[in-house]
């Protein structure tokens, strides 16, 4: 952790980076918005529809549909296909690159699977995190070192009310 870093409190209030990115590409048919990467579809976009990126895995982009020539679909969120995004960030500033566990009254800080999900390791006040993504009020998160060593590497999702992050 570098020494002359500021704090910056309450993360919540910190402007996180925005990627919205329009349906491209398509020359017949429709992009399938599925429940899971390469699963089923659950509704279908058109050239032209407006998305919000969420998180990314691999090829596939997790999107909140915001507008575009089928209205039906938005509000919507789901898997797509990313070969057929065209994407820029909408934010002045980026993401905190780092943050401390803090705040901690009694317990851990639950890493999730998912936000609001299931834990899957607990983090203490001190954690060194870097920030990757987020969702709300959900920061989806890398555990690089701190007083409980054995959830490092550890990646998931924390509710950023516990974070005091810096870049």
């Amino acid at each position: 952790m570098a020494a002359v870093a500021t704090p910056l409190n309450p993360p919540v209030k910190i402007a996180q980076m925005q990627t919205s990115c329009d349906v491209v590409g398509l020359q017949r048919g429709q992009l399938a918005l599925r429940f899971s990467p390469g699963g089923a579809s659950r509704a279908g976009l058109n050239n032209g529809n407006s998305v919000e990126w969420l998180r990314g895995q691999g090829n596939w982009a997790y999107v909140r549909v915001i507008d575009g020539p089928n209205a039906g679909v938005d509000g919507l969120e789901g898997w797509v296909n990313a070969s057929y995004l065209s994407c820029y960030d909408t934010s002045a500033e980026t993401i905190p690159v780092f943050c401390e566990v803090i705040n901690l009254q009694r317990g851990q800080l639950a890493v999730r699977f998912s936000p609001g999900g299931e834990s899957r390791a607990g983090l203490n006040n001190g954690n060194l995190v870097r920030w990757l993504d987020y969702q709300g009020n959900w920061a989806y998160i890398k555990v690089l070192e701190g007083p409980n060593s054995g959830v490092e590497g550890v990646e998931g999702w924390v509710n950023m009310d516990y974070l005091s992050c810096f870049d």
